[in-house]
């Protein structure tokens, strides 16, 4: 299996390449935003927080692309999937020329505030992209920050890998399958490629679960606890909410303390030098560098008095109405500012698919309940649908506070839940081989073939239809053009060519490969 995984890892790198160079500047989730607060790390070395803090430069593209806001927040994509910007009959937009007249001042002249106010890490490494295009024009910096962001996303990847070979230890061709789904989930793929924290979040979040797992696997070992606690450590320098992933490594170890009671005592003490550190952090640590990341700014206005069982229940109630209806469509994709959606028949078959691989999910857990016994790959997939289950309580929760306070929901969307993203499709992966060997018995393969490949169509479809709201696609030749524009000069014309037709021809070559290693396994 080592060609096909070989091929797997180019095949996603290009295809997040694709995807990357596809999505005009400004598209993904707040990304002008982001970029802020990267150009200020980079520029003057720090983020004001007090005052203007968005650039000229930003500011005056930002109005150029349609990406301006108004006074409710909204820009000329928001509801509108039909708005395009002008573009020129060449590759060169109509205003691409202003920005490299621009002086350098204008990268420090703070004209509105807009740039987000969030932990440091992401923002720090993407700093150093900037700096390495310090002298290139506005595009080449947000394009170094992006191709930054996919980098982030390719060790996500090789960390699914990783998680897959615990959890199907005795499969070689799942673990790659797992791979393939995470690296071409066109949603997962869009979120992880542009600028935002997403991939850095995602990643470490990804390298907790994987921990946790080894844990699982192996007991207590001194280097992986130090390795999870520096990675929670850079979680939350990346995303406050971070802490949440304390309770999937607390699973894992109250896992080792059934079967080994002796660490009990250290278990303990660590869990409460912890809680004194978190307590400090809330309380004396207001204004310190760093350890003001692991304040829970929510503590201080969660109206736990007005908390009652029956007002929770009810809002949990709407919380699974609102997530079938809204963000589990979101989930798998929404685009342009939410204002474009895929059309109605690929959620109709994604729907089925999991439908099928929950009926599979069910029926594994009533035989493991039959048989009285839980091999060890049945603990490590109730960990994930645990941990899952967790992790949804905890975003309901955290939502139900909100709600209380402000009287409306916060506005969850589906990207939230992409931090066990490689959880959720693990455990779809592994509902849909159990109901396959029932169905198919030794041809079990072919349907586990058919999603993988299924999987790929779907993220080439998603990227046309997305790209095809920004571009004219009648004609090859408009489509290049169009698509050049406010681009790096070395990502105009051929190249992007040359890049898509790469990884349309690396995912063929994957798929070859995959379907004649199911067919040397069947026959």
């Amino acid at each position: 299996m080592n060609k096909p995984l070989k091929l797997l890892f180019i095949s996603a790198f290009f295809n997040a390449l694709c995807w990357m160079i596809l999505i005009p500047i400004w598209q993904y989730p707040d990304e002008q935003a982001h970029f802020a607060q990267v150009q200020n790390v980079a520029e003057l070395g720090k983020v004001p927080t007090v005052g203007n803090n968005t650039s000229y430069e930003i500011a005056l593209s930002e109005k150029i692309l349609g990406t301006d806001r108004n006074g409710f927040g909204n820009n000329k994509y928001t509801y509108h999937p039909e708005y395009n910007i002008p573009y020129s009959e060449n590759s060169t937009g109509l205003f691409e020329k202003d920005f490299s007249n621009l002086p350098q001042e204008s990268r420090t002249d703070l004209v509105k505030r807009e740039a987000t106010l969030n932990p440091p890490l992401y923002y720090l490494l993407g700093s150093f992209a900037y700096r390495i295009t310090f002298d290139g024009s506005l595009f080449d910096r947000i394009f170094a920050v992006r191709f930054l962001s996919a980098l982030i996303f390719l060790a996500t990847i090789f960390l699914a890998f990783n998680i897959g070979k615990i959890i199907f230890r005795k499969d070689k061709f799942l673990p790659i399958i797992l791979t393939l789904l995470i690296s071409f989930m066109p949603m997962l793929v869009f979120s992880s490629t542009g600028i935002l924290p997403d991939p850095l979040t995602n990643l470490l979040f990804t390298l907790v679960l994987f921990l946790s797992l080894k844990l699982i696997k192996s007991g207590f070992n001194k280097n992986t606890l130090i390795l999870t606690c520096v990675t929670i450590f850079l979680g939350v320098l990346t995303r406050q909410q971070f802490l949440i992933s304390l309770l999937i490594v607390l699973l894992a170890i109250v896992y080792n303390l059934v079967k080994k009671p002796q660490f009990i005592k250290i278990t303990l003490i660590t869990l409460v030098i912890f809680t004194i550190f978190i307590i400090i952090s809330n309380t004396l640590a207001v204004g310190l560098p760093i350890i003001t990341n692991f304040r829970i700014a929510e503590l201080s206005s969660l109206g736990i008095q007005q908390f009652t069982i029956s007002s929770f229940a009810n809002y949990f109630v709407w919380t699974l109405k609102h997530t079938f209806a809204e963000v589990w469509p979101w989930y798998w994709g929404v685009y342009k500012w939410l204002s474009l959606t895929l059309p109605p028949v690929y959620y109709q078959i994604i729907n089925r698919l999991v439908i099928v691989a929950l009926f599979g999910v069910l029926l594994k857990i009533i035989a493991d309940i039959k048989s009285k016994k839980f091999k060890q790959e049945s603990i490590y997939f109730y960990t994930l649908i645990i941990v899952s289950a967790i992790y949804f309580l905890i975003m309901t929760l955290w939502d139900y506070f909100f709600h209380i306070k402000n009287g409306y929901s916060f506005g969850i969307q589906g990207r939230y839940f992409f931090s066990l993203i490689v959880a959720h499709l693990a455990i779809l992966l592994t509902g849909l081989q159990y109901i396959s060997r029932v169905i198919l018995k030794k041809y079990s393969k072919y349907a586990i073939f058919t999603t993988a490949f299924v999987m790929i169509i779907f993220n080439d479809l998603t990227l046309y239809h997305v790209s095809g709201s920004y571009y004219d696609t009648s004609s090859l030749h408009n489509f290049i053009i169009q698509a050049s524009q406010y681009k790096p000069t070395l990502l105009k014309g051929p190249t992007i060519l040359l890049i898509v037709t790469v990884n349309l021809t690396l995912q063929s070559c994957l798929v070859y490969y995959l379907g004649k290693y199911v067919l040397k396994k069947v026959n």
